[in-house]
């Protein structure tokens, strides 16, 4: 899923950190650390819709298919 981009903060890595050492003492079960997780996805994407004040927009040029030299000139008929 696109939104689980963020499980690779450091926020998300110390929550993945804490579920993994939760799970292996057996406090929680791998099914309750998987919800948590989709939980965590859900929540900053929603506090980033709702917060985020920057956007970035990028404008690419079209690439020039021919140079100059390869072109031919361009005969209109005269009306």
């Amino acid at each position: 899923m696109a939104y689980q981009l963020y499980r690779n903060t450091t926020l998300g890595n110390s929550l993945q950190e804490s579920l993994d050492e939760l799970i292996q003492s057996q406090q929680i079960t791998p099914q309750l650390a998987l919800q948590v997780l989709l939980q965590f996805d859900k929540a900053i994407n929603a506090a980033l819709a709702q917060r985020a004040r920057n956007r970035v927009n990028f404008r690419i040029p079209v690439p020039t298919l021919l140079s100059e030299e390869e072109t031919e000139p361009l005969h209109q008929p005269c009306l």
